[in-house]
């Protein structure tokens, strides 16, 4: 798997994880003291899986679109990014 489709996936899984856990505190107990801890990192997350997708080389058109995607972002980037990496889309 090629660096950058490694990175996004890294950074995918781990912005799908964040917004996970965002919204099961929300669903649940509300803490807001978890609210204010996760928010930053899923919005440092997100814009991290965005520009990592806008920057790489030779990705598909629609990871790079799918990749800006609020909340479902994440989990359709690293969909892609499979879909990529078993194609064998070589740079």
């Amino acid at each position: 798997m090629r660096p950058a489709l490694r990175a996004l996936a890294v950074l995918s899984v781990l912005e799908l994880l964040s917004v996970v856990l965002l919204l099961g505190n929300l669903a649940t107990w509300h803490v807001s003291a978890v609210a204010s801890a996760l928010g930053p990192v899923h919005g440092a997350l997100y814009l991290s899986v965005a520009v990592t997708a806008l920057m790489a080389r030779d990705l598909l058109r629609t990871t790079r679109i799918q990749a800006l995607i609020p909340v479902a972002g994440g989990a359709l980037t690293l969909r892609n990014v499979r879909v990529e990496a078993g194609r064998g889309h070589n740079a």
